[in-house]
């Protein structure tokens, strides 16, 4: 049910995506951003590059259809706030993308975007991409971080595309 680390590789080529061991770290808009009350299951998978970027998916079921519903908009309306984290003293954070492709029951793309400010020239950028999807009693959560833009929301939205496939 979650996506193998070769298939992040293959919609996201070039970029050397693999599996990591370990639980997903949580992703910059925090726990809020992956899961809602009335669990009753949870699944995670790590992915990194090896350079720059690392990723996860968060897959949970709920107890009732109702309950991940309610969980899907509660994790939508986190990531669109994300008060979990600020970004640096020298540095703004925009949101880029805020869309809902027809994947599964309901699926919404949001793409934070942290970017230096002039007082900060040197400075990296970063992009954080989230892909939420609610199909039945389950909701799936991908979020990546990422130096630079991030993964081009061509090759984003393939990664929902096909974690809403895997979805029972």
């Amino acid at each position: 049910m979650l996506l193998a680390g070769v298939e992040v590789a293959k919609a996201d080529p070039n970029r050397h995506w693999a599996e990591t061991s370990g639980n997903a770290s949580t992703p910059v808009c925090g726990r809020g951003s992956t899961r809602g009350d009335g669990v009753a299951g949870s699944l995670n998978r790590n992915y990194a590059n090896g350079l720059d970027a690392s990723g996860g998916q968060w897959l949970t079921r709920y107890k009732t259809p109702a309950a991940a519903k309610a969980a899907y908009e509660s994790i939508v309306k986190t990531v669109k706030s994300c008060k979990a984290a600020r970004p640096a003293p020298t540095h703004a954070r925009k949101l880029t993308e805020n869309r809902t492709p027809a994947v599964g029951d309901a699926t919404s793309i949001l793409r934070w975007y942290d970017y230096p400010l002039p007082s900060d020239p040197g400075s990296e950028d970063g992009g954080f991409p989230y892909a939420v999807t609610l199909k039945g009693s389950v909701v799936s959560v991908i979020a990546f971080r990422e130096m630079g833009k991030g993964v081009k929301p061509a090759n984003f939205e393939k990664f929902a595309r096909l974690a809403a496939a895997h979805l029972p």
